[in-house]
């Protein structure tokens, strides 16, 4: 019995195989018919080959800049080289148009363009508190390098509003800023800019974060909301990588405030809820789901991807949230 059943299954593959023969043979009986086949077998390749190729969602937990003089910044730098990663390292995917193979990520550009939505925040917050005496263009770079970061991350080679009409490309503008990151830290470096790292910029810089994170949680929850009433919430992985870009722009930037700040964090005894920060940040980028799903949180058995990433989210803007209440309690106590 058992030996009639495996000849059987053998003669299936058997005609299989003959019928796919068969059917090449058929296609390429003659020059048209193989040009055709070629040009559809290619085309069904391209772009989920060449997207599988290009994707590179990087989540590289830390960077040493251990080069760098007392007086520049790690948090500038890794800024720096974060934008050159994905913009010269890595390719800028959210901006490409429908010839290239990456076209058909969605991920990966969302996870870029949270990124650097955050670095932009950031870095408007630092040229506030730059001091470049009597040398206004070196005062203005990190503002300028603001303002290049929050270009859309769209545009390829046409205006987003008016397609006749070209723009930079928003990797060029993005290149454009960290050059004058880098400017500026080398103006720290040679004392031409100076950066006062006390409480009060620490503060600042501390709120700024807080804020980001609250955008972010907010983003996940009005997805939860609204997603998750059908089995398949198709724009759920949109939602999930660009916050997740988000929190590991975070995660990267307060690991190098951590080194900017050390004298803060140590005499203000902050550091173990900075560092617990930290973790939690760390542990809601190493979320690596395939699918991104968005189940019923109240009583479905599907997970919620969005939920988890939100609950790491929380957890640090919550240590932030307690951070900046010391340092609030301290300031007026001072007072």
């Amino acid at each position: 019995m058992l030996k009639n059943k495996l000849m059987w299954i053998a003669g299936k593959i058997k005609d299989s195989f003959a019928m796919v023969i068969k059917g090449i043979k058929y296609l390429f009986n003659s020059w048209p018919k193989a040009f055709i086949g070629t040009l559809l077998l290619l085309a069904c390749l391209y772009y989920p080959l060449g997207g599988k190729m290009s994707e590179n969602i990087d989540k590289t937990s830390d960077y040493e800049f251990s080069s760098l003089a007392e007086t520049q910044s790690q948090t500038a730098e890794a800024i720096a080289y974060l934008i050159d990663r994905e913009t010269n390292q890595h390719l800028w995917t959210a901006n490409l148009p429908f010839f290239f193979p990456a076209y058909c990520l969605d991920n990966m550009p969302n996870f870029q363009t949270g990124m650097l939505k955050v670095l932009s925040s950031i870095v408007g917050t630092f040229a506030t508190q730059i001091n470049c005496p009597n040398d206004e263009k070196k005062q203005k770079l990190l503002s300028t390098a603001s303002n290049l970061l929050a270009y859309p991350p769209n545009v390829w080679l046409f205006d987003t509003e008016n397609k006749l009409k070209t723009a930079p490309s928003s990797s060029s503008q993005y290149r454009k800023a960290y050059k004058k990151i880098k400017d500026l830290n080398n103006a720290l470096k040679d004392e031409k800019c100076f950066w006062v790292r006390d409480t009060k910029n620490f503060a600042e810089i501390n709120k700024t974060i807080i804020i980001g994170l609250k955008k972010t949680s907010k983003y996940l929850e009005n997805e939860i909301r609204e997603g998750n009433n059908s089995w398949f919430d198709t724009h759920a992985d949109d939602v999930f990588y660009y916050n997740q870009g988000r929190i590991y722009a975070y995660m990267i930037i307060l690991k190098k405030l951590g080194r900017d700040y050390k004298q803060v964090l140590m005499s203000e005894g902050i550091y173990q809820d900075w560092t617990t920060a930290i973790r939690a940040l760390q542990n809601g980028t190493e979320i690596a789901p395939y699918p991104v799903l968005n189940g019923d949180i109240k009583h479905g058995i599907k997970a919620n991807h969005l939920a988890a990433l939100g609950y790491y989210t929380l957890k640090a803007q919550s240590l932030l949230m307690k951070i900046d209440s010391h340092l609030y309690e301290g300031n007026k106590n001072d007072n």
